[in-house]
């Protein structure tokens, strides 16, 4: 999928018995794309969060309460991956920004226009998260 591709989450409120519709649930939580997740990551964005990060490689996610934009679908997924241990996207996204100051020096161009840090977390060349193992 593309960055402009928009993806559709179908589930609206089926009920755990339905075990197709319950394992794509699950699925979606382990890529941090269930709506509640989704939800918390879009009520704690901030403008200078959402500056932080890039919305490249993730895709707009349409559920049937709304949509959600690129970038909030890709805090999503790595606070879920990796960032969970911060306790909110804010302190992640702090995190991430040191370390890439601290460590730019060390990164290499990995041959899509990103930078390689030494933790194999990649950011834009401005600095922009792309994504942070933390």
């Amino acid at each position: 999928m593309g960055a402009n591709d928009i993806e559709h989450l179908p589930y609206k409120g089926e009920s755990p018995q339905d075990r197709l519709a319950y394992q794509r649930y699950l699925a979606d939580i382990k890529r941090g794309k269930s709506l509640l997740q989704l939800k918390a990551v879009a009520r704690e964005m901030t403008p200078d969060i959402r500056q932080s990060w890039s919305a490249r490689s993730f895709t707009v996610v349409s559920t049937p309460e709304g949509d959600f934009d690129a970038v909030v679908c890709n805090i999503s997924y790595h606070f879920n991956k990796h960032g969970s241990k911060y306790g909110s996207i804010r302190v992640m996204t702090q995190e991430a920004k040191r370390y890439f100051q601290q460590y730019r020096q060390q990164a290499t161009p990995n041959g899509f226009g990103l930078l390689k840090l030494p933790n194999g977390s990649l950011f834009e060349l401005d600095g922009r998260i792309v994504t942070y193992t933390g």
